[in-house]
């Protein structure tokens, strides 16, 4: 039969058989060696249906070459298609609530006290996922501190800062007292300073808020605290941003933001 007869008896279109030609999944019976035109043959009308169908379930082409081999992988994409319906899910919860409002954060001012701080410079590429490697260098460098007798005095913090084409995440604890210049710990790059005492906006949140979250943008409440500084004419600089632990009983239960409200040195 004809790939136009093919096509009407299967739904598969004319374009989609011959990309499976070329693919190698579904090869004509026949190619006139003149005119090129392609012919099938009835016992292939079984196959052609069998990648309608996974087309139209979302199997990839490489997963359907897979399947057509006899090897087994509805399990994985069935798999994959649950962990897509929940990312979709999520994504709309964000959207009605972006939507309506429920998202609205207000920044609050307060009165920072100078503060001396150490902390662990740590490169982050794209794509990386710095949560473990902050943790240690912040386990790192508490246990450091502690053996100079300048334990951390208080809750952790980080920020970043550009560093050309990479980001520098700076994981630092506070301390009571400056850290003596040239100070080094084995394995780490540190920094030490002192934040001067001066007014900043905060915003604050917990991790068991139910805050709609969109994959791969800030947190709702960090864009708050930029257009609420913008709006002050605060210079929003991201290197500027502080994200403080909220600990509750030895525990990281939350999570606060601070922008500085007057430039500040380190």
């Amino acid at each position: 039969m004809t790939i136009g007869e093919f096509a009407q008896l299967t739904g598969l279109s004319v374009k989609a058989l011959r990309l499976y030609d070329e693919q190698g999944l579904l090869v004509p019976a026949e190619v006139d060696q003149w005119s090129r035109y392609r012919r099938y043959a009835g016992a292939q009308l079984a196959d052609a249906v069998r990648l309608k169908a996974m087309r139209a379930a979302g199997v990839s082409l490489v997963d359907a070459q897979r399947l057509l081999a006899g090897e087994d992988v509805l399990g994985e994409h069935r798999r994959r298609l649950a962990e897509e319906r929940e990312r979709q899910d999520a994504a709309l919860v964000a959207l009605e609530a972006l939507l309506d409002g429920r998202t609205a954060w207000r920044a609050e001012e307060r009165e920072a006290p100078a503060q001396h701080w150490a902390g662990v410079v740590m490169k982050i590429e794209e794509d990386d996922d710095d949560t473990e490697q902050a943790n240690e260098a912040f386990a790192g460098l508490w246990k450091a501190l502690a053996a100079q007798g300048n334990a951390p005095a208080g809750a952790f913090w980080s920020s970043m800062r550009a560093a050309g084409e990479t980001v520098e995440l700076l994981c630092c604890w506070p301390v009571a007292r400056p850290v003596e210049q040239g100070w080094e710990v084995p394995g780490l790059v540190v920094e030490s300073g002192t934040l001067p005492a001066g007014p900043e906006l905060v915003v604050r949140w917990r991790h068991d808020d139910p805050v709609p979250l969109v994959d791969g943008a800030a947190h709702p409440a960090v864009l708050a605290l930029l257009a609420d500084a913008e709006e002050r004419g605060v210079d929003a600089d991201l290197a500027r941003l502080r994200q403080i632990g909220v600990i509750e009983d030895g525990e990281a239960v939350g999570v606060e933001v601070s922008i500085p409200l007057r430039e500040s040195g380190g």
